[in-house]
């Protein structure tokens, strides 16, 4: 059951530890892990996700997905902090992470929705999309 309530410290904390667990498993290519990190998969096809995410990093020849806090090298340098994005929405918030590798940003978006219910946060991995 759902209910109202407004987006806090503790809730965005939670966000970004959700997000540290799942840069790790991307960076460790362990895509069958990632349902372990959240409550429910909305893509849950990890096949699929591994073959979308892991054919952009060859594509563009990267070779595995930073973890949150590496330090980035982009060019042209400007100031990119390992950040999560928050939007709020009726029922919840989203929370939105721009992926890196090698320092660089890979143009992808990793994408969670976030429930309130009356016993805590629901987690729901929505889908990693190009940006």
């Amino acid at each position: 059951m759902e209910c109202k309530k407004q987006l806090g410290t503790m809730e965005m904390e939670t966000a970004i530890e959700t997000v540290k667990k799942i840069l790790h498993i991307l960076h460790e290519k362990r895509y069958e892990d990632l349902p372990s990190c959240v409550d429910e998969m909305e893509w849950s096809d990890t096949a699929q996700i591994r073959e979308c995410i892991q054919g952009t990093l060859d594509i563009n020849g990267f070779d595995t997905f930073d973890e949150y806090g590496v330090p980035c090298n982009f060019h042209p340098r400007y100031e990119y902090h390992h950040k999560v994005d928050f939007y709020e929405h009726s029922d919840g918030f989203w929370a939105e992470y721009d992926l890196t590798s090698g320092g660089e940003l890979v143009n992808l978006r990793l994408q969670l929705k976030f429930l309130y219910l009356k016993d805590g946060l629901k987690c729901i991995f929505h889908t990693i999309d190009p940006t």
